[in-house]
């Protein structure tokens, strides 16, 4: 059953990442009078981590990613499980997703500019993604962090993979 709904997630996530995606130039979105929070652009590939940010090392199998997780509320959260080792699942070639036993305190700041190297929580499937390649803007995403090591490392890994992550 989880492994069907996360097939679901993913399916969905990949319908939205392709429905964001046209060649055209987009109409610029309509206002909405919904109470929703903003969404506020992902920080430059060239930010310095901030002296608040905790180091984290993932592992997966013999590849070691060294990352940065910020001081949001989900990622104190997120912090307080540590160390962990969750399992992860490849998404449309761009994204490794993981779903969580439980939700985390999420309350924002939202923000759709994703990057390669960002670390998201995705409240609606009480997930975290780590993003490993370019893709287009999704919503409702909350930044936890970032991987600050080399990306394409993650290409050589298997679909399905168990991470563990450490404080460092």
């Amino acid at each position: 059953m989880n492994k069907t709904l996360a097939g679901l997630a993913a399916l969905a996530t990949l319908a939205a990442l392709t429905a964001c995606t046209s060649s055209a130039d987009p109409a610029p979105p309509a206002q909405s009078n919904t109470s929703a929070p903003e969404a506020t652009p992902a920080p430059s590939s060239t930010t310095a981590p901030s002296s608040t940010d905790t180091p984290v090392t993932i592992t997966a199998g013999d590849q070691t990613f060294s990352a940065t997780i910020n001081d949001s509320q989900v990622s104190k959260d997120f912090l307080a499980i540590l160390p962990t080792t969750l399992s992860w699942e490849r998404n449309a070639g761009i994204e490794y997703i993981s779903e969580l036993s439980e939700p985390l305190t999420e309350i924002g700041p939202f923000y759709t500019g994703v990057e390669a190297g960002d670390i998201v929580y995705y409240n609606p499937r009480d997930s975290i993604t780590i993003i490993y390649a370019p893709t287009s803007s999704v919503p409702t995403l909350t930044k936890m962090g970032r991987v600050t090591s080399d990306l394409a490392a993650f290409e050589s890994l298997p679909d399905s993979v168990d991470m563990r992550i450490d404080l460092q």
